[in-house]
């Protein structure tokens, strides 16, 4: 036996809530693994940088070694010349070895002021090193609870989210698989609000102003219609300060009949009044020109939705 229609409504809100959780379920399981995407960034600049400041310790590790051997050969050279000096017998001999150990001293001084600068140099680089190493160890510590913690939480999302397919399909046995399935697409894309009520002429999905004869084939309520603005499949609901949906419509019409009544009355020339006349049948006739303008076609809607 086929479902009544206000049955079917009241399945099809049940259900609304039910497919809004899960969706909601299901947007946070995937956002999940973006958590730990910054740490995960981060990580690979420290790791470069861990690469690049590492090069730079070697390369300056093998020039401190270098500027060191060249100073001992120096200070090697000058106290050997040094040495020579005891033994020298002409000014010529004299002149050329006091060069040499002016040259010698000379570069003494250089190296050394050299290795000062590379190893305040080599300082700096090993600190860097040092606290590059702290942040990395830091970091993968920090995903790696991150992401325990993922699991942790994904495993208790995604029992929830089996918990709700299971009520669903318990709640819509009954329902036609297209019909869940256009539903599910309009809770996705429209926050889940997927079923309305119409208030007045206005469907409270969109606040869009319905057609007449649109609003009275939602109240006969012998099928299902979707708005024709914003896709949502919509009902009837009764409110207070609503009056006959024909008053709200075409109230404006009949006062403005009276108006062109009164005007005509009070026209004293008789072309002056068959101007008012015309223009009042041609506005006349584009009112019930707009009246009898066709409804969107809803088979259309779904397949046009917003993904």
């Amino acid at each position: 036996m086929p479902m009544r229609m206000d049955e079917l409504f009241e399945t099809l809100r049940k259900y609304q809530k039910l497919l809004s959780d899960r969706v909601e379920l299901e947007k946070q399981l995937e956002a999940m693994p973006k958590t730990i995407e910054i740490q995960n960034q981060m990580l690979s600049r420290e790791k470069k940088s861990f690469v690049d400041v590492k090069e730079q310790f070697t390369t300056t590790e093998t020039n401190l070694k270098q500027l060191r051997q060249a100073l001992a050969e120096a200070e090697m050279r000058r106290e050997n010349a040094e040495r020579q000096m005891d033994g020298i017998q002409t000014q010529r001999e004299y002149d050329a070895v006091n060069k040499e150990i002016r040259e010698a001293s000379e570069k003494e001084q250089d190296l050394r002021h050299r290795i000062q600068e590379e190893e305040r140099r080599f300082a700096e680089i090993d600190d860097k090193l040092h606290r590059i190493e702290i942040s990395v160890s830091a970091l993968e510590s920090e995903i790696e609870q991150k992401r325990t913690e993922i699991e942790q939480n994904s495993k208790q999302i995604i029992d929830q989210i089996e918990k709700l397919r299971t009520e669903e399909n318990s709640l819509t046995q009954e329902l036609e698989d297209d019909l869940k399935f256009k539903f599910e697409r309009i809770i996705r894309s429209k926050s889940g609000m997927g079923i309305v009520p119409i208030h007045g002429v206005v469907c409270t999905g969109c606040h869009m102003i319905l057609p007449a004869n649109f609003v009275n084939e939602v109240r006969q309520a012998d099928k299902i219609v979707f708005c024709p603005y914003c896709s949502r499949i919509l009902y009837y609901e009764e409110t207070e300060i609503e009056g006959s949906i024909e008053e709200i419509l075409t109230g404006s019409l009949v006062d403005l009949g009276e108006e062109d009544s009164e005007e005509t009355e009070e026209t004293e020339s008789e072309d002056e009044s068959e101007d008012i006349s015309n223009s009042s049948k041609k506005g006349s006739s584009r009112k019930r020109k707009n009246q009898s303008e066709p409804l969107i076609d809803n088979d259309f809607l779904i397949d046009n939705m917003e993904e």
